[in-house]
């Protein structure tokens, strides 16, 4: 009671704020853009990088609110940007050709921007891995990769530094082709203890397995986090050492051959190692270290072939996973960031293209959908969104590949909503999306199975 008494009138107007208040809007960073990446710095101030062209942008919000786009380098067509963090000298990016053949850091530095290739020249059938990026304890960029040969699979895990001229200094960590894999071996290397580990998954005749990598004495030595059966790793592997002290990694792998999917993977390493799947079907981008416990992005699909259609379309819904929790978001999510007190950045692509939201606290709104097919031939849409009692949801029809088309705005009730429709070709998908007053995050439901 003491508390409600010193928080009434606050909690009052900021009630009543709610009720009159439109939607706080999406910031767009880029239009148009498809692609691109988060980083914090010290501050907590939003940096976004991503490519239009052969241009390499880095942009900021400033104070005011105003995204400043900076070009901060010239790269080759349909590179991309693979690993991005902020420091006190300022950001630091990792792009990747488009052949994957060429590795390049570009850092800000006293007098402007400095491009420095990593990587060695490969031959015709080499090619690298997913790169990992990390800041030392003195700011100094230090990168995680590995040359892989498509001939015999053989794969060369090493670390890059970056000393205080910007030269490189290649060290190896694995020699003689280990591990074999199936895809160039994604690596990320983490700062544990003030020593630097490296996190590496493989897949290889049936088996993926993850390694935590560590020095010891004048070599490597290489700890399992995980393994199993299956294909081998998609996408980049994400790791850190959490606020518990352990070391947390997450990764999309497949399982195709053996009658699933492509499962996100979590796994953490104290004394001994822990691994479990928190998603069937998905493609990380990205993982957080809340004091809280570790949060997981990334991107559920639903396919063309899913619904009995030609092509090779998807629709996507992002999604944040915290322990049993599973929040979905309206967008592919590109990155994810803990902001200061607890408040969550996002970057979200959608049809505009590259939008920035922050959230004061952890993502936790959470939106239902169900779609039935009635016997006059429309389709009876209803759902809720949990903890929310006013507000307005929009539902979509949605098919992949096509441009989705609104059902209707309707307002909440206790939470809940309804819409019917009449109309569309089926098979066909819905979506609810509910905007959050305070943040403008679009958080949302993708129903999963088709109406036929």
């Amino acid at each position: 009671m003491v508390v409600m008494r010193g928080l009434g009138l606050a909690a009052l107007a900021f009630l009543v704020a709610l009720a009159f208040a439109r939607p706080a809007p999406a910031e767009i960073v880029a239009r148009g853009i498809k692609d691109g990446l988060l980083a914090l710095d010290a501050k907590g101030t939003p940096y976004v990088t991503y490519i239009n062209g052969r241009n390499l942008i880095v942009s900021v919000r400033s104070p005011s609110g105003r995204w400043r786009a900076t070009t901060v380098d010239s790269v080759s067509p349909g590179s991309q940007v693979m690993a991005f963090e902020v420091g006190a000298a300022g950001p630091v990016v990792l792009a990747l050709s488009a052949d994957n053949k060429r590795l390049e850091l570009v850092q800000r530095r006293l007098l402007g921007w400095q491009a420095v290739r990593l990587s060695a020249r490969l031959g015709a059938r080499g090619l690298l891995g997913w790169p990992g990026l990390m800041l030392d304890r003195k700011g100094r960029p230090l990168v995680a990769y590995t040359r892989w040969n498509s001939a015999n699979f053989n794969s060369q895990l090493l670390v890059a530094r970056l000393d205080q001229r910007g030269r490189v200094h290649n060290q190896r960590i694995t020699a003689e082709g280990f591990p074999k894999s199936y895809v160039p071996p994604p690596a990320e290397p983490v700062l544990v203890g003030g020593r630097v580990h490296v996190i590496e998954s493989y897949g290889y005749r049936g088996t993926v397995g993850t390694l935590e990598w560590f020095p010891q004495k004048r070599t490597w030595t290489g700890f399992g986090l995980d393994a199993g059966v299956g294909d081998y790793p998609i996408g980049p592997v994400f790791g850190g050492v959490g606020h518990d002290g352990f070391v947390h990694a997450a990764w999309t792998e497949s399982l195709l051959s053996f009658g699933s999917d492509a499962p996100v993977t979590l796994a953490a390493r104290g004394r001994f190692s822990d691994s479990k799947f928190v998603l069937n079907r998905a493609l990380t981008t990205g993982l957080a270290l809340p004091a809280s416990g570790p949060e997981v992005a990334a991107n559920e699909w639903v396919s063309s072939d899913d619904l009995g259609l030609q092509g090779s379309k998807y629709l996507w819904a992002g999604l944040i996973v915290r322990g049993e929790a599973h929040v979905e978001i309206d967008g592919w999510i590109a990155g994810l960031a803990v902001a200061p007190h607890g408040a969550r950045d996002v970057l979200l692509v959608g049809r505009t293209g590259l939008s920035w939201f922050r959230s004061p606290r952890r993502l936790g709104i959470r939106v239902s959908i169900e779609a039935t097919d009635q016997q006059d031939g429309s389709v009876a849409i209803s759902g809720h969104v949990a903890g929310v009692s006013s507000g307005t949801v929009e539902v979509y029809r949605e098919r992949p590949g096509e441009l989705r088309a609104l059902v209707g705005r309707r307002p909440l009730a206790g939470g809940a909503f309804s819409v019917v429709d009449s109309a569309g070709a089926r098979p066909l998908l819905y979506r609810a999306v509910y905007t959050d007053p305070v943040s403008g995050v679009p958080y949302a439901a993708l129903l999963r199975a088709p109406i036929e």
